[in-house]
């Protein structure tokens, strides 16, 4: 769906042009030449920005602006003003205004403050609608959300093989969310009803390793003063979640191999194997395939696990998704922490959007907790988000590169995913421009704009 924009101008020649302009961009626009006829227009239709002139015959542009506020906290609104009216423009801020530009202005300057605007209301609007709604108790799709072609890839793999018991690989940094996949890979199967189990095989040393995988028999070693269930026994009807799997000594391999292959067991010490029946999803931030290369790691127990590999993108890899990550969490400690936060200043969105996020999705968790259970308002401020260290300490912050701009990590998310619908399309810029979700002319304005050639 195109946003909307309402362009409020008494200059027909600007409101004309505006008026062009946004609509080649891909907006749906209404444009009027008064503040008081806006008015009229927004009791009539939801719009997702106001684009207004600070100098209006009648009401004011600023005038236009308490009128909104009164009754919507959430509409951006950003005003265009004179270089005499500056003083006015920064009032305008201060009252609620997004943003103020300034005459002459550039076009792609707008633009970028334009396209800024809306997803800031967009990702406020669907906090104001996360907060009204029940908290779903145990709920593990956080992860499966966001518009990234390689998060829709993945949701489509696993559409279409979570109802087998085939055996899945997910690969990626740590932080990235393989547990939550992996709980959602379960919560779509046949065995949604039955235990999901979760063994850290980097976690545990290697001499309880097998004993915790497989059990034990009363006597079997030091210590083992009665028997004990594996946890691969206690997952039958289930799912086992294999996390860190690149952890496993090479003997423990051999038998989880053979686990893998007659679906049975033989506790440490026993002599009678058990029958099991579960379903693997394994999980490694290595790359399992050099690990196999390189002797590490056994080559057929490999592709045992890896039936279907998947690849789970770091969090800088798909920063389109990153507003709503932050709705969801600020949602979850909203709850948790009996807060009220509903905005975010531009500030922090804008750090938001530069920092690489090398924890990635656990990382930007931890920090958006600690913002919200510092603020003391509705709104999570520059002060709030950078406490303990965020600008001068942060592990995710690279301190050897350049900060990334807002606007240059924006285009080059834009850039990358008309790129991939290119490719998925085999060139075909229609099929492209529906991929990508907008439209024809659209999508030849941004070729052009990117020199992106098919």
């Amino acid at each position: 769906m195109e946003p909307r924009l309402l362009i409020v101008e008494d200059e027909p020649d600007m409101l004309l042009f505006l008026k062009r302009f946004f609509r080649r961009k891909g907006y749906a626009v209404t444009a009027v030449p008064s503040a008081e006829e806006a008015w009229n227009r927004l009791a009539e239709t939801e719009h997702d920005l106001v684009i207004s002139d600070l100098v209006l015959e009648g009401m004011s542009g600023i005038d236009l602006l308490k009128e909104i506020r009164a009754i919507d906290r959430i509409l951006p609104f950003i005003i265009i003003t004179g270089a005499g009216t500056i003083e006015s423009a920064v009032e305008a801020i201060k009252i609620g205004a997004f943003h103020y530009v300034t005459k002459p202005f550039k076009r792609e300057e707008l633009e970028f403050t334009v396209k800024r605007a809306v997803e800031f209301g967009a990702m406020h609007r669907r906090l104001s609608k996360l907060d009204e709604e029940e908290k779903d108790a145990g709920n593990n799709n956080l992860l499966i959300i966001g518009e990234s072609q390689q998060m829709k890839k993945i949701i489509s793999i696993i559409e279409k093989v979570s109802a087998s018991d085939t055996s899945v690989l997910i690969q990626g940094e740590t932080g990235t969310g393989k547990t939550m996949l992996a709980r959602h890979i379960h919560s779509l199967s046949n065995r949604s009803e039955g235990p999901f189990v979760t063994i850290d095989c980097g976690a545990l040393p290697e001499n309880l390793l097998e004993s915790e995988l497989f059990g034990h028999v009363k006597g079997a070693f030091t210590g083992a003063v009665r028997a004990k269930r594996g946890l691969l026994e206690e997952a039958h009807g289930g799912t086992v979640f294999l996390d860190e799997i690149g952890e496993l000594p090479p003997q423990t391999q051999v038998k989880l191999l053979r686990t893998i292959q007659e679906l049975e067991i033989r506790p440490v010490g026993g002599n009678h194997p058990i029958k099991i029946d579960v379903r693997v999803i394994s999980a490694t931030n290595r790359n399992l395939k050099k690990e196999v290369d390189s002797g590490g790691f056994r080559e057929d127990l490999y592709y045992r696990l890896s039936l279907i590999p998947l690849h789970l993108p770091a969090l800088r890899e798909r920063r389109e998704d990153l507003l709503q990550f932050v709705g969801q969490f600020v949602r979850e400690f909203n709850q948790r922490h009996n807060k009220k936060i509903t905005k975010l200043s531009h500030t922090v969105m804008r750090k938001i959007m530069e920092l690489p996020w090398k924890g990635n999705i656990r990382e930007l968790k931890n920090v958006i907790e600690r913002a919200v259970l510092l603020s003391d308002g509705y709104i999570i401020d520059a002060e709030c988000f950078g406490a303990g260290g965020m600008d001068k300490d942060n592990p995710g912050k690279d301190s050897n590169c350049d900060p990334v701009l807002l606007k240059k990590a924006v285009e080059e998310a834009e850039k990358n995913a008309i790129r991939r619908a290119l490719r998925i399309a085999k060139g075909n810029r229609s099929k492209a421009a529906v991929f990508l979700g907008i439209g024809r002319r659209t999508l030849y304005d941004k070729l052009a704009y990117y020199q992106i050639e098919d």
